[in-house]
């Protein structure tokens, strides 16, 4: 469906991960990536419950483990993956959906938190070494 802005809507059913990766071996494929995910979501779920890490590394995580459940949820119920939004008008060549972006602003999230807590560690010892 063509939309007005950069997004348009095209249902694709993805039975493999992202950028297809992974190769397609009928049911066993599905299997693997809904207990893939759902692993990755449990560890996440451990990490957080641990409270070692900063908010934003922490937010960061939990979309991580968000979009990873909603993808498991999806194999479950429908057998694939449900993509939909398509950015192609934009230069963006593949088709997603909101669980794939909340994985990517979750990876961003940590990228920023690390960075901005190795910054403030060379702060901190630049500071020491006056």
């Amino acid at each position: 469906m063509t939309l007005p802005g950069p997004v348009d809507l095209t249902l694709v059913l993805n039975r493999s991960n992202a950028f297809g990766l992974t190769p397609i071996v009928g049911h066993a494929t599905r299997w693997f990536l809904t207990g893939a995910n759902l692993l990755v979501a449990a560890i996440i779920l451990w990490v957080l419950m641990l409270g070692r890490v900063r908010p934003l590394v922490g937010y960061g995580l939990a979309f991580v483990m968000a979009g990873a459940v909603g993808n498991a949820l999806d194999r479950v119920f429908f057998g694939s993956v449900v993509d939909l939004f398509d950015a192609s008008k934009i230069g963006f060549v593949w088709i997603f959906n909101l669980a794939d972006a909340a994985i990517d602003a979750g990876i961003g999230l940590i990228l920023l938190g690390s960075l901005m807590e190795r910054r403030n560690a060379v702060g901190d010892l630049n500071a020491e070494g006056r």
